[in-house]
């Protein structure tokens, strides 16, 4: 199979994820200083949002650069992927209307556990489909630890966001999300 026809799906798929959070901005009936600085809460989950569905494009790019080729297991776990990061509006919406309640948090902070899970789940499907031993395969597998500190991660901002510190849990996601812009040098070799 083309790997070119699942890219250009996927970029379309996330730039409709992006189009759909920023319709979710809603324009303040009485536009005044105060009421813009009382939205921040959906203002910054917006910007972390847009700023983690670039991340997954970006990672995403980099990732299909390098593969040879795709079968039917690669193309559902993809949809699997791509399902768990069109739910990222939601999350975003509710966790900013909601001004960082502590269930939204939580369910955004689980949204993303599960879209890395299923980024995992692809990978894993590509390195099968390349061969344990593939170039392809040894320099993916030498950029495992990132995935899963980012697991360890936001599964921590469920717990705290759970004991009731959603800003806390809020800003270990925002820095996880920052850990992911140090340049990935296997990503770029291969």
């Amino acid at each position: 199979m083309d790997k070119n026809r699942l890219e250009a799906f996927s970029d379309g798929i996330l730039a409709i994820i992006i189009t759909i959070m920023v319709l979710d901005l809603k324009v303040p009936a009485n536009p005044t200083w105060q009421n813009y600085v009382e939205e921040y809460p959906v203002f910054i989950s917006y910007a972390l949002s847009f700023v983690l569905v670039g991340l997954y494009w970006s990672t995403h790019h980099h990732l299909f650069h390098g593969v040879q080729k795709v079968d039917n297991k690669v193309l559902w776990m993809n949809m699997f992927a791509l399902f768990w990061q069109s739910l990222i509006p939601f999350a975003t919406a509710t966790m900013g209307s909601s001004k960082f309640a502590s269930l939204t948090v939580m369910v955004y902070a689980l949204v993303l556990v599960f879209c890395t899970l299923s980024h995992m789940l692809l990978v894993n499907s590509l390195i099968k489909l390349h061969g344990l031993h593939s170039n392809f395969s040894t320099d993916v597998n030498r950029d495992r630890n990132k995935g899963n500190l980012t697991l360890a991660i936001n599964l921590i901002a469920i717990f705290v966001a759970y004991m009731d510190f959603p800003r806390i849990a809020f800003l270990i996601i925002v820095l996880t999300a920052l850990k992911w812009f140090v340049p990935n040098r296997i990503m770029d070799k291969i």
